[in-house]
């Protein structure tokens, strides 16, 4: 795209100089205004591929951003099931305490569920903090 740009601003500013070639002007005053096309021609380049540049970091940001959100929403989807899984063993326990249904292996397997779980909610939230800074 930039060399197709290029290109055609070279076309351009050619054309216009060879038509003046025709008139009766001196060597120094062709090569003189042939600069100061060529100058211009740069800086309506360099502008261009800044500007090019410019809108290809703004796109890289816009997915790094998109990107961050869809993170953040998937912690924020996994500590609410996971307190969602916590709040289920912890009724099961009650109600096997209630009943006496529940031998004490199963009462010491469902508090180290619980244990298992509400760590990986920490760890999680801990994530979820940094994900939000980088925000």
């Amino acid at each position: 795209m930039k060399k197709i740009f290029v290109l055609v601003v070279f076309m351009f500013v050619c054309s216009p100089g060879i038509a003046q070639s025709d008139t009766q002007e001196s060597s120094s005053e062709i090569t003189v205004t042939q600069d100061k096309e060529m100058e211009q021609v740069k800086k309506q380049v360099e502008k261009a591929e800044a500007e090019a540049k410019k809108e290809k970091k703004e796109a890289t940001d816009k997915k790094k951003e998109e990107k961050l959100k869809k993170q953040i929403n998937s912690k924020e989807k996994s500590i609410s099931k996971e307190g969602k899984q916590i709040e289920k063993l912890k009724n099961q326990l009650e109600k096997g305490k209630l009943k006496g249904t529940l031998s004490p292996v199963d009462i010491q397997k469902i508090e180290d569920k619980v244990a298992k779980s509400q760590m990986k909610v920490m760890k999680e939230q801990e994530k979820l903090k940094k994900l939000n800074r980088k925000l």
